[in-house]
């Protein structure tokens, strides 16, 4: 009797060693991730060890910089991706283009793609969606129930006097880029209180320097890379253009990271509640 028990014993043992190796196999060891919210994302559910390569756009958190680049999210080429042999990649739902991705699923590299992030309201499944892809549904169980606290203290910041705010920004030397409605920039005002001064269009447009400088909004909105490209708050207020706007002259200047601006991750919360705690003591000193 106890032989039979002792041979069943091992069998069990044996087989559940037999099945480890295919267990391990499903999770994926090689991660490129595409887009700044979604490398965030990965190395928020603790997988960052994984990830191989990124996209250009992806900035944070400090480790990413000195991973190889894949190129910009919405022009990945496929030979650069493959040669990386990556298992799994994860992506932004504006990565492209669409051939391409294909491409690499023809290929036996998983693809998975994350709901839009232009809206805080879906940072939870797509925390979801990336921890299912990554076999870390635990961590993801926490990161949402921080992210969920994370958003619905928001709603206890918002200022109550609803300033305008404009949103500008400075890529390369083309016109400064405004922000219109369905953006993650206006997303952002409407979290923190405020009112879009450039609600009358959808998505990111260049603004003429006429425009910037007939603009009366209480504050503007500028990207810290922006900031730190003119050389901090002085050299916003001398630069020939931003330099115009009745806030930037003011001082009434908030900043956000262009990594949110790209999408909303899991940092983003706390960075808008930073903000808008800046906005309501500002608001404070002026009363």
């Amino acid at each position: 009797m106890m032989h039979s028990i002792f041979r069943f014993t091992l069998a069990v043992i044996g087989l559940f060693g037999l099945c480890l190796p295919a267990f391990a196999d499903d999770v994926p060891r090689r991660v490129i991730t595409v887009g700044a919210p979604a490398t965030e994302i990965v190395f928020a559910l603790g997988a960052g060890n994984d990830v191989i390569a990124t996209d250009t756009t992806s900035t944070r958190p400090d480790p990413v910089s000195s991973l190889p680049k894949v190129g910009y999210m919405r022009q990945l080429a496929s030979e650069g991706i493959v040669s990386l042999k990556p298992d799994l990649v994860v992506a932004v739902e504006k990565a492209g283009p669409d051939p391409v991705l294909q491409e690499l699923a023809d290929l036996g590299i998983k693809i998975v793609k994350l709901p839009s992030l232009d809206q805080m309201g879906n940072l939870p499944d797509a925390i979801t969606i990336a921890a299912d892809s990554l076999g870390r549904q635990d961590q993801a169980t926490l990161l949402n129930a921080q992210i969920k606290s994370d958003i619905a203290s928001l709603a206890n910041l918002a200022t109550e006097n609803h300033p305008s705010i404009v949103f500008l920004m400075v890529v390369g030397h083309g016109k400064p880029l405004a922000a219109g409605n369905k953006t993650t920039a206006a997303e952002i005002i409407d979290l923190i209180g405020g009112r879009n001064t450039m609600a009358a269009f959808d998505g990111f447009k260049p603004v003429s320097s006429e425009i910037i400088a007939a603009d009366t909004s209480d504050y503007v909105l500028i990207t810290q890379s922006t900031i730190d490209q003119l050389g901090g708050i002085e050299g916003l207020k001398t630069h020939p253009v931003l330099g115009l706007n009745k806030a930037v002259a003011n001082g009434h200047v908030l900043t956000v990271s262009s990594s949110t601006i790209l999408g909303f991750g899991p940092s983003s919360a706390s960075e808008i509640r930073a903000m808008a705690t800046s906005l309501h003591q500002q608001s404070q000193l002026e009363q």
